[in-house]
């Protein structure tokens, strides 16, 4: 598939039109921490930032730069994340990401970057417990 072949699952065009949880992480009770990874030659960004409360995720934000298959994947695993226990590893990974949003071969090191910063996420969130 080429860059002027590609096309978007409809899940990734929705969440990249909304891009929920862009917003700034609200106040409450709870620890802040955060997990980022980068890959400029795979063109992809993300830091994901949570507030740990009770030992789960009680809120959680993204920032992210590159292309709309990446974003639509920090914004799923955000909406994913939103209550998970930090004790364990998340059933969230690159391999997960690309079934759930149909991201094409080519695409599926951006969502590594994914996975990585989900996982600095995790381990910042398990050190506070």
């Amino acid at each position: 598939m080429t860059a002027g072949t590609l096309r978007y699952s409809k899940r990734v065009l929705d969440l990249f039109r909304r891009l929920p949880g862009t917003a700034a992480l609200p106040a409450g009770e709870g620890t802040v921490v955060a997990g980022e990874a980068l890959a400029l030659d795979r063109g992809a960004w993300v830091r994901f930032e949570a507030r740990i409360a009770g030992g789960r995720v009680a809120d959680c934000v993204f920032q992210a730069w590159g292309c709309p298959h990446t974003l639509a994947a920090a914004a799923w695993t955000v909406q994913e994340l939103r209550t998970h226990a930090v004790a364990g590893r998340a059933s969230i990974d690159a391999a997960r990401l690309g079934r759930e949003l149909e991201v094409p071969a080519e695409k599926m090191g951006r969502m590594l970057v994914v996975e990585d910063a989900l996982e600095a996420l995790l381990m910042h969130a398990r050190a506070v417990q």
